[in-house]
């Protein structure tokens, strides 16, 4: 679990060694894709960006470009909508040769939900349509896994991540279900309460981490490179 808390002790460190030992993160949500528009649940199986979709990656990387954002490794889920994302961000920023395939990084499974929308699973399998709307932390469809697996997947891999870089700045490109655990988990808040905030397609997410139980959250949503233009807030 991420805290946000600060465990050690200051006194005995300078400045200087409380910045060496922070690593940033920067969580991008994929662009837009054709399965977000149409509401159908994506989970492991995919689907392309958008125009629109391609576009707010180009505008991220474009943004970061300007304001001389270089990272130190880059990593993205190997599912193609993030591949494709990171490839646009980083095409901008000229570090593409730097993008490594994490597959830590992918969506929630969600077993045989994949590929429906909220309708057609109602229809088919209406026990699981019950369990999939209720927040249930551990309900896990046949073939994927639960809120409280991605939970776990996601505190694991960033925590392995930012230690292996310390002191670096890392983009990480990844999914909605991935940043909605981890900002539950930095600010503790619980794993089946509502989600109160938006993960939108490449908003800027910044996380800083110290050590294993001192995350703290830095950025939250910020879509101000897509210049107003609306974006979807949904992780199907």
């Amino acid at each position: 679990m991420f805290h946000t808390q600060q465990h050690f002790d200051q006194k005995h460190e300078t400045v200087d060694d409380h910045q060496a030992q922070m690593t940033t993160l920067f969580l991008i949500r994929h662009g837009e894709t054709e399965w977000n528009l149409k509401g159908i649940h994506q989970g492991h199986l995919d689907s392309p960006l958008t125009h629109k979709g391609e576009n707010q990656a180009r505008l991220l990387g474009m943004r970061l470009a300007r304001e001389g954002m270089q990272f130190d490794a880059i990593y993205t889920s190997d599912l193609g909508r993030a591949m494709q994302s990171a490839t646009n961000i980083c095409k901008e920023t000229g570090q593409e040769p730097l993008i490594t395939r994490e597959p830590r990084l992918r969506e929630r499974a969600l077993g045989l939900l994949e590929g429906l929308t909220y309708a057609e699973i109602e229809e088919k399998f209406p026990d699981d349509y019950a369990s999939h709307i209720s927040g249930d932390a551990d309900y896990r469809p046949e073939g994927g896994e639960s809120w409280r697996d991605i939970q776990e997947r996601t505190v694991c891999a960033l925590n392995d991540l930012a230690s292996r870089n310390i002191g670096a700045k890392i983009l990480c490109v990844t999914h909605g279900g991935m940043i909605t655990m981890a900002v539950k988990s930095c600010l503790g808040i619980d794993i089946e309460a509502k989600r109160r905030f938006n993960v939108q397609n490449t908003a800027l997410n910044i996380l800083e981490w110290r050590h294993p139980d001192d995350w703290q959250l830095r950025t939250l949503g910020d879509t101000s490179h897509l210049q107003g233009d609306s974006t979807l807030d949904e992780m199907l």
